[in-house]
C-alpha cells in the first residue's frame, strides 16, 4: 500500500529524450506554461473547506509564480509537455530549478483537478478498488491522512497506480517531488505545503487533510484510475 516504485522506468525515459513517454497524466499541460483555468470561481473559494482568501493566495500567487518562473527558464522546450520536461530534468543538478518549477506547475494543476466545491460522489468502480487494496474507503482515508501528516516539511501526498501491478498505493513526495519520476501514475493528490492550508487551518495539517475529503471530485479521480489501469 505504501512506498515508492523503483526509479528505473523514469530514469530510462529521461535518458533517451522525450519520445518514449507513452502515458501522460495531463497531456494538455505544455510549454510555454499557462495558469490553468479552474473548474470553479476561485474568488468563491472551494467551500466548505478553502476560503476565498486561501484559494486566491494559493492559485493566483503561489501557483502563478511557478508558471511565471518556468516560462523564464524553458528555452528549448517549446511545445513539450510539462511531464516530458519533468522527466528530462529530474535528477540533473544543473536543471534542478527548471525541474522544481515544472513539477510544481504539474502538481498544482493536478491538485485543482481533484477538487470541486462540495465534492462529487465516489463511483462504485473506484470504491471497490480502494476497498480491495486498503480494506475500506474509511481505512484508506485514515492511512492517507496519516501519510500526509507524517510527510515532513513541505510536499505532496498521492494516491497512485503502479502501472506494472495495477495496484493502488499511497506515496509521499518532498518539496516539488512528483510520482511521475518513479514511474507511478497519480490519480489523486493533497498539497501539504503550508501555503495550501495555513490561512484557514494555521499549523493544523491533520485537520486540513481530514476536511479535504469534503471537496474531492471523486469522478475525476475515478477517471484517472480507469485511465491508469488500462
Amino acid at each position: 500500500m505504501f512506498g515508492r516504485a523503483p526509479m528505473k522506468a523514469a530514469t530510462a525515459t529521461a535518458a533517451v529524450g522525450f519520445s518514449c513517454l507513452c502515458y501522460h497524466t495531463l497531456p494538455h499541460l505544455r510549454y510555454p506554461a499557462e495558469l490553468p483555468t479552474l473548474g470553479f470561481n476561485y474568488k468563491d473559494g472551494i467551500q466548505p473547506v478553502m476560503s476565498p482568501r486561501q484559494l486566491e493566495l494559493h492559485y493566483s500567487k503561489h501557483h502563478s509564480a511557478y508558471v511565471d518562473k518556468l516560462n523564464t527558464l524553458g528555452k528549448g522546450y517549446e511545445g513539450k509537455t510539462i511531464e516530458e520536461i519533468i522527466l528530462a530534468t529530474t535528477g540533473i543538478n544543473e536543471s534542478k530549478v527548471m525541474f522544481n518549477q515544472a513539477a510544481q506547475h504539474f502538481n498544482h494543476s493536478f491538485f485543482w483537478k481533484c477538487l470541486s466545491p462540495g465534492g462529487k460522489p465516489m463511483p462504485k468502480t473506484l470504491e471497490n478498488a480502494i476497498a480491495k487494496q486498503f480494506g475500506s474507503v474509511d481505512d484508506f482515508m485514515v492511512s492517507f491522512q496519516q501519510a500526509g501528516v507524517n510527510n515532513f516539511g513541505s510536499g505532496w501526498t498521492w494516491l497512485c497506480v503502479d502501472p506494472q501491478t495495477k495496484e493502488l498505493l499511497i506515496d509521499s513526495t518532498s518539496n516539488a517531488g512528483c510520482p511521475l519520476t518513479s514511474g507511478l501514475r497519480p490519480i489523486f493528490t493533497a498539497d501539504v505545503w503550508e501555503h495550501a492550508y495555513y490561512k484557514d487551518f494555521e499549523n493544523r495539517r491533520a485537520d486540513y487533510l481530514k476536511e479535504l475529503w469534503q471537496i474531492v471530485d471523486w469522478e475525476f479521480v475515478c477517471h484517472m484510475y480507469e485511465r491508469a489501469t488500462k
